[in-house]
């Protein structure tokens, strides 16, 4: 409790009141009569309880009438003021504060805090200033001048301070990193390396210094010191599962993948228990594409109870690359169940329906999720207009598309799929103006420029044009065999078979899925007189597609 000065004569009765020593009275500069100091002392200390209890309007309220019995005391105006700064009346304490005459450098810096929480920069940084010429070895209100400097765009007064913050700082470690994330700010990357390393060797054992120099290779571009840096902290707290844990986020801010899952495994070896260790491993594990593991993991923390919606979610999508839609659903649905407010689980959901031929289910999905997250309106139009795609609803599709464009008129993936339905409802003319808008806005646009293309090679139009287009998408993407695919066409169309063939042949090395890429083949061995290679990648081609009664009439009647 604080020290109270009182007149001598009152000592006797607050002993007798208190049950043990006085407490000394504020210091005046004129001494109040007897009954006003003892009325003034009586409403300090039940304003010193109320304060202890942290019950701060009855404190204030003792401490206010402490005031009034003896206005000119220095303590009682101190302690009204802390307590107006923990109700966050920072003016009342500041201009409370600022009314003692005899100001210690303590009074300026409460000031000066006082400011700072109410915006008033420049004038904290004044009476910080102040603080400072009475007691030049503080640590914090020079660091809070050079910060308030620093925040007003005064560099050089800011970096002025921290420099003279190096003089008194009693923990050297601790000035050098705040000089080093002044320079970051300052985008000075050379002083802040330098800052780093003074930091680092001023103490080794700290890996602070050490995560911000590969911060500073890192913004450099030099992800190989960063990452060697990054691993060598790694490897000095191979045991310390907190800080592994943050240099997991690190690792994947310079794309080192294999060693944040090295990481994470080492946490899960560490904490066997830890299921949210476990998510964590196994969501890295899908990351880097390592599906068979990631998801024999993923079902151990499910069997153990551990299961939660992002974990289903990465479930499901394990499921949907590997085509067990049924399965891949099932697991979409009960992360839905813990958590309807993820937009792809909604979205890739309804995928998977329609994948099981369920077009109507799939659309009723789309309005589920439409009803719960109105604010994704967008992307659910635009993949519900994907399904009708899908089914080939192209006029569905198309008013979809037609639709999201009157409120993102620039945005060309609605606008592709826009052109895409127009040239499967055999509407060139919008097609092409679809596909010409891209290239014009964008004109690396590796897709549109090889569906423009391959649209006129199809119809036997623009040949010219056509070649020069699809060789534009090659020149981006050479190895793409559906561009290679287009090119072969374009040159069967122009009767160039024998390079026809042989850009066919590349097509497959890339595409060897795609039906289309072998029937191509097959009509351009038939113009090559070679009908019974024609007719083996007819086969092929309805091997893998077939319902397709094109291809099957082609090997009918050949």
């Amino acid at each position: 409790m604080r020290i109270f000065k009182i007149p001598i004569i009152l000592v006797a009765v607050v002993l007798v009141a208190c049950g043990g020593a006085a407490r000394k009275e504020p210091i005046t500069s004129e001494e109040p009569d007897q009954f006003s100091s003892y009325r003034a002392y009586d409403h300090f200390v039940k304003g010193d309880l109320y304060e202890q209890s942290g019950n701060y309007d009855s404190a204030a309220e003792e401490y206010r009438k402490a005031l009034i019995f003896d206005p000119k005391s220095v303590e009682i105006r101190r302690s009204l003021s802390e307590v107006y700064f923990q109700q966050r009346k920072f003016d009342e304490a500041a201009i409370l504060r600022s009314e003692i005459a005899e100001k210690t450098a303590d009074d300026y810096n409460f000031i000066a805090d006082c400011l700072r929480f109410t915006k008033d920069l420049e004038s904290a940084a004044s009476f910080y200033k102040r603080s400072l010429e009475l007691d030049s070895l503080q640590y914090i209100p020079r660091l809070y001048l050079a910060k308030i400097y620093s925040y007003l765009g005064k560099g050089r007064e800011a970096e002025q301070q921290l420099k003279e913050l190096l003089k008194v700082a009693p923990d050297k470690t601790e000035a050098y990193l705040e000089l080093a994330e002044f320079y970051v700010d300052e985008k000075n990357l050379d002083k802040a390396f330098g800052a780093y390393k003074e930091a680092a060797e001023s103490d080794t054992a700290d890996i602070r210094p050490v995560i911000g120099m590969a911060g500073i290779y890192l913004a450099r571009n030099d992800t190989v010191q960063a990452e060697s840096l990054y691993f060598a902290v790694a490897r000095r707290n191979w045991d310390d599962i907190e800080l592994l844990s943050g240099l997991i986020i690190s690792f994947y801010a310079i794309q080192r993948y294999n060693e944040a899952e090295e990481i994470a495994a080492r946490i899960v070896e560490l904490a066997p228990q830890d299921i949210s260790a476990q998510r964590r491993y196994a969501m890295i594990l899908y990351g880097n594409r390592k599906f068979p593991k990631a998801e024999s993991l993923m079902t151990e923390i499910e069997n153990r109870g551990g299961a939660d919606a992002a974990l289903y979610y990465y479930l499901a999508r394990i499921k949907q690359d590997q085509k067990e839609y049924a399965k891949s659903e099932g697991y979409f649905r009960k992360s839905l169940a813990l958590a309807d407010t993820l937009i792809d689980s909604w979205i890739n959901l309804a995928m998977v329906v329609d994948e099981q031929d369920r077009y109507g289910e799939a659309l009723g999905v789309m309005r589920d999720a439409m009803e719960r997250l109105p604010e994704d309106s967008t992307a659910i139009l635009f993949y519900t207009s994907l399904i009708h795609s899908r089914n080939e609803q192209f006029e569905l599709a198309k008013t979809g598309y037609e639709r999201l464009l009157k409120s993102n008129p620039d945005d060309i993936s609605f606008r592709f799929n826009l052109g895409a339905a127009c040239e499967r409802l055999g509407k060139y003319e919008d097609a092409e103006k679809e596909f010409r808008w891209i290239i014009k806005k964008d004109p690396n646009n590796a897709l549109a420029l090889n569906y423009l293309g391959y649209m006129f090679a199809d119809r036997g139009v623009n040949l010219k044009e056509s070649k020069g287009l699809i060789e534009r998408a090659l020149a981006i993407e050479p190895e793409n065999g559906a561009f290679l695919d287009s090119y072969a066409w374009v040159l069967y169309k122009m009767g160039r078979y024998d390079e026809a063939l042989e850009q066919m042949k590349k097509a497959i090395q890339f595409d060897i899925g795609d039906p289309v890429v072998y029937d191509h083949q097959g009509d351009i061995y038939f113009a090559l007189n070679q009908d019974e290679l024609a007719r083996q990648s007819w086969s092929k081609a309805l091997e893998l597609k077939p319902d397709d009664e094109a291809i099957r009439a082609k090997l009918n009647v050949r």
